[in-house]
Parts: C-alpha cells; structure tokens; sequence
C-alpha cells in the first residue's frame, strides 16, 4: 500500500478550518446538547435519512458528515440537496468532494473530469440528471452551485478535545502544517503510527472502511492506544454503507461515545442488486467476505450506467405500471378514467387524464370493470298482500315482516 492513495494531479491546497463553527460545536457540547459524527454516507440518501430518524435529534443537536457524502451510492444529488437544507447538518470535505470539485472549470463552467468518474464519479452524474429529469443543462447547473458549495467546507474541525477529519493525518509532520494531500488522502503512515497524534484529542475519521481496521464488519475501530483520560487516540466511523458483509452507517455521540447505528435499506442495496458473482472467499484476516462485482465491472450504484438515462426510463416504466395497477384497482369501486383526452382538462400534475366518478343512468350501458354499479328494483306491495299457507295460519307472526320489506323498499 503506497503511504498516499492520491495519484492524480490534483491541486491539492491546505488545511480549511472553521474558527466560528468550532467555536459553536463546542459551546453546544459544554451546554449538554448532543453533537454526532458519521462517516462516509457515499450517497446512500434513504440510509441515512434513517439514521437521523433513529437520532431523534432536538433543536440544538448537530450532526457532523466527515467527507465523502457523494459518489457509488444511489442518490448523491438527493443527499447534497438535504445537507444544505438542514441546519443540523454538518459537513467536511473528502477525497470524492475533491475529485468532483476537478470539475468545475476556470470560465465557470462544468466538465465532467475523467478521474473522477472512473472512481465513483458517474453515479453522482447520473443522479443530477435524474433529478433533474434528463435535463443536461439543468443538471449540469445544479452541479455547478452545488460541487462550489463542496469546494468550501472545512477540511477539519478542532474542538478541546476531538479532531474531526476525513482521512487521518501524517505523524511524521507538525499537526498544524497538514494540508489536504494528508487530511483527505492519507492510509498506510496514519495506520501503521501506534501512538496518538495528539495527546489532548480523540481523532474521529473516515475514509477508511472500518473491516480493514476492526475485527468485526459492520461496526465501528477504535484505537487500541489510550490517551491520558483513557479515551482511544482514534476512532474510525466508515462502518462501510456498501461493504456487502454488513453494510450501514454508524453514528456516535462526542460526548458519551455512544453508537447508534442503521442497517443499509433494502432500496439502497445496489450493490445486491448488480452482484454477478457468487464465490466467498477468506480475507486477510481469515474471514470468509463476499465478492461482489457488477456487470461491466461496475462498482457504483444502477444509476451510473447511461448516466442516468436507463434509471429514468426503468422509473417512467415502474410509475407507468404502479398507475395502471391504481387505475384497476380504482375501478373496482366505481371510480373510471375517462379515454376521451378531449373533453380532458389538463390537472396540475400535467397528466392529459383526470379521474370522473361515473354515476348509472338510464341508457348507460358502458360500466367499468367489476361490480362499480347496480339498480335496485323495490318490491311494491299491493293494497292487500297476498298471503300464503304459512301467513295465514299466523298472520301475526309475519306481520313485522310485511312491515319491514315495505319500509326498506320505499
């Protein structure tokens, strides 16, 4: 393993911190209000969104994204969207917000940089166009305000007694001389280092999947080296949303180093889904780990592929059959979609149909689908009833009964 997983020719610049917002994390933390760290979310929106409803965060609760929000995963313009949305949220930058970054051109335009869709990029792509229904020059657009917006967050954020970063950092360099070459990119010297960077804080990272450091998949590594106050000298949180073992992500509380952790959904499983290749196989560590591959060899979710024109057509082809099951399922109960366009006025939705309740009357004799409508023919009792061989051996007992079909009939 080099010491840099970065070898592309990026401008790499230095360390961003965010004096102000450090300053309000940790007025929050000395308050008793809770403040957690993720990491890697990679675009994996609906997990994530669960992973906040199993928070139950309050007002002045905050949630701190350390990098690598989008790419591989499904819906990286969905989560981008809700990130900057959400006060509560909090993010850093990563090494895959720095290779999208690539893309956005000196003139102010966007070009979609080759490195960065060979590495996860393309799914990100697709998603905008997605959103932004196969428009190109709106996704493109959005792209644009969006990966600016990614351009300036923190590259690490420093509290009395937490490091927040993506990637690690360098023992061999002065702490505040790191820039983002060590913060977003570092593996091998950050690993291989068994003391504590620093004596005061706990480091709390990502990039790094947590079942090349822990011994059980799924859950998050800590540092076997104790500060002075017995806290771990690291904490690794990329429990890995796509690692087919145990996939999910884990969220763990600052102050009480609680972990509160959620399963990937079932609709953000890509990775099941696109899985051509059913072998196990031991690890490093003796476990027996799934490989997976896609068609193609592909490594990110349906929505790279055709950059998101095939997931367009699969979900225009999904909604089209949900709303024939609706319109059947409609006309069971008397509710029928007229077929004459016409007649129709165009609703909001800009659908060219619209639903009308049909009413039976005389001469119609077009109905919809199943038992929808039915005329009632009431018996018409003559001035004397007729009675028969029982009735007239017990008039009185029949009586309340005459009287009843008479009122349910009028």
């Amino acid at each position: 393993m080099n010491s840099l997983s970065c070898k592309l020719n990026l401008p790499l610049g230095p360390s961003v911190r965010h004096p102000s917002l450090e300053a309000d994390l940790q007025a929050r933390l000395e308050d008793g209000h809770r403040v957690f760290v993720v990491g890697d979310i990679h675009g994996h929106l609906a997990t994530f969104k669960a992973l906040l409803h199993r928070l139950r965060l309050k007002p002045e609760d905050r949630v701190i994204c350390l990098g690598d929000m989008i790419d591989r995963g499904p819906d990286s313009a969905g989560l981008v969207a809700l990130l900057r949305s959400d006060p509560q949220l909090i993010c850093i930058k990563g090494n895959h917000e720095q290779m999208a970054i690539q893309c956005v051109q000196a003139n102010g335009t966007f070009e979609a940089w080759p490195p960065w869709m060979q590495r996860g990029g393309k799914s990100t792509y697709g998603s905008y166009i997605v959103q932004a229904e196969g428009d190109l020059w709106q996704a493109k657009q959005a792209m644009l305000d969006d990966f600016m917006w990614l351009d300036n967050l923190p590259t690490q954020l420093v509290l009395d007694e937490h490091r927040l970063v993506h990637a690690g950092y360098d023992p061999r360099m002065p702490l505040d001389m790191q820039g983002e070459k060590e913060l977003l990119w570092i593996r091998k010297e950050w690993f291989d280092h068994d003391g504590a960077v620093d004596p005061y804080r706990t480091v709390f990272f990502g990039h790094t999947t947590t079942t090349k450091l822990g011994e059980v998949a799924g859950d998050i590594a800590v540092s076997s080296t104790k500060l002075p106050d017995g806290r771990p000298a690291w904490v690794a949180l990329d429990v890995g949303a796509y690692n087919h073992v145990a996939p999910g992500l884990a969220a763990v509380n600052l102050a009480t180093m609680a972990v509160t952790k959620q399963p990937t959904l079932r609709c953000d499983r890509w990775f099941e889904r696109i899985d051509q290749r059913k072998k196990q196989r031991k690890g490093k560590r003796g476990k027996h780990t799934h490989v997976w591959k896609g068609p193609d060899s592909l490594r990110e979710a349906e929505v790279a592929v055709s950059f998101g024109l095939k997931a367009l057509a699969q979900r225009a082809k999904t909604t089209h059959r949900s709303s024939l099951k609706a319109q059947r399922e409609l006309e069971q109960v008397g509710v029928v979609f007229t077929p004459d366009v016409d007649a129709v006025h165009r609703d909001p939705s800009g659908q060219a149909y619209r639903i009308v309740h049909r009413r039976w009357t005389e001469g119609n004799g077009r109905l919809a689908r199943g038992p929808t409508s039915f005329r009632i023919y009431p018996r018409r009792p003559s001035a004397t009833p007729h009675l028969g061989e029982r009735e007239k051996a017990n008039p009185m007992r029949f009586a309340h009964h005459h009287d009843r079909k008479w009122k349910t009939s009028a």
